[in-house]
């Protein structure tokens, strides 16, 4: 998107502006400096007549991050709508993103990006924020090398323990199965991700290769665990894999529970005081500090039941689970409509359109049986209406109703509890 600099220096008169640090679809970021102050700044430049709710979701960023306030998360200095355009003043962050440093960090380093991270979430969650696009494009460092998260334009403000995933939103290489199958998201979603983070940091690779196509990488976030660490302590090993269970009730239950295992994991492999051999700064809660310094005993690591009450397991996942019997004789395959680069490569960043949920109460979360997609069987009664090949399948929020889509280009609603016919 064309965005006329001389219109964001008009619309900036008390800021020097200096070179364009990033552009894309959504506009550009300009380096910048505040005249009277000295302050060096990252200007994100939109045009308010984008595509629309854009900017929209833009202004609503500006006011998610202005109302978080920590070291570990890039500031907003102010934001402006003005001459047509969509501006937000930030925080520069020259160090570079974690894309771009993580071949070069030792694992301690990694450890220490992994609890500034955890640290950022923990804030961010005790007002309300889930991030839901963690991944290392959005982590960056400042000049001295503390991380900071950035990024929140896919933030979700929820009430509750829970809000729901009505839509895919997030990027597919990091997204928890929660997020794919349009479930319930909790705190451990972002943990999730968070996971993937330090899975990549440690093992020198992602657990599921972004290479491949995305309903694969989907289907393999749902049903199949990430491979072994490889080379990595076990300790510490532990710690990442169990923020990639498939299950949320299976994850730490909230970003201080995993930031506390992961210290204590660290400080037991790399001995007392670690972190400040890093060269990344931590601004850490007086409860974790001593983390640092003490560790734990190799086999004190117990799981903590979650305080706050957990969302259900995603009522879609439940349904797919309990009507795979229809579903996997209707189709050969399921795939999900999602909208690719040019180069045919993974969207980075796929658009949400979230709505909100009422504060699920407790309930019992037992683990779903797993489905092998790859080698989709007749596990009931066949679905005959449809005179061609069925390619999609899709249940009903409230999971009483099955669509199916063929190449005979019809569409078919089923009931779950009476499958023999579609409904009228």
């Amino acid at each position: 998107m064309l965005v006329d600099r001389e219109r964001v220096a008009r619309a900036l008169p008390g800021y020097t502006l200096g070179v364009e640090l990033g552009a894309g679809s959504f506009g550009l970021v300009l380096a910048g400096e505040h005249r009277r102050m000295g302050r060096p700044v990252a200007v994100k430049v939109m045009r308010a007549d984008g595509p629309e709710g854009r900017a929209v979701a833009f202004a609503a960023e500006a006011r998610t991050l202005a109302g978080l306030d920590h070291p570990h998360i890039v500031r907003v200095y102010d934001y402006l709508d003005v001459d047509g355009l969509c501006l937000v003043v930030m925080e520069l962050l020259p160090g570079g993103t974690l894309t771009h440093r993580r071949a070069d960090l030792t694992p301690p380093q990694a450890c220490a990006a992994g609890l500034a991270v955890a640290a950022a979430l923990d804030h961010a969650h005790s007002h309300g924020v889930l991030h839901r696009d963690i991944k290392t494009d959005n982590i960056l460092f400042a000049a001295d090398g503390t991380v900071k998260v950035t990024d929140f334009g896919l933030a979700k403000i929820f009430e509750g323990s829970a809000a729901t995933a009505s839509g895919l939103a997030g990027t597919p290489l990091y997204m928890a199965p929660e997020q794919i199958d349009g479930g319930r998201l909790g705190f451990t979603t972002d943990l999730y991700a968070l996971g993937i983070v330090l899975y990549q940091l440690l093992a020198g690779r992602p657990p599921f290769d972004p290479r491949q196509p995305v309903q694969v990488l989907w289907r393999q976030h749902l049903t199949e665990p990430p491979p072994p660490l490889t080379g990595v302590p076990e300790r510490l090993a532990r710690v990442v894999l169990r923020a990639l269970e498939k299950n949320p009730a299976d994850r730490h239950p909230d970003a201080a529970t995993f930031a506390a295992d992961l210290a204590h994991a660290a400080t037991g492999i790399y001995g007392p005081g670690w972190a400040s051999t890093t060269g990344l700064p931590l601004h850490l809660t007086d409860q974790l500090r001593p983390s640092l310094q003490t560790p734990q005993p190799a086999d004190a690591s117990p799981r903590k039941p979650d305080p706050r009450p957990m969302s259900a397991p995603p009522t879609r996942r439940r349904f797919l689970t309990a009507g795979a019997a229809f579903a996997l004789a209707a189709a050969a395959t399921l795939t999900a409509v999602v909208t690719t680069t040019r180069d045919g490569a993974s969207p980075s960043t796929l658009t949400p359109t979230p709505t909100p949920t009422a504060n699920p109460g407790p309930t019992p979360t037992p683990r779903p049986a797993v489905v092998d997609w790859s080698h989709p069987s007749a596990l009931g009664p066949p679905l005959t209406a449809h005179t061609n090949q069925v390619w999609s399948v899709a249940f009903s929020p409230d999971g009483r109703t099955l669509a199916t889509g063929a190449a005979d280009k019809t569409v078919r609603l089923w009931r779950v509890t009476d499958p023999a016919r579609p409904t009228p």
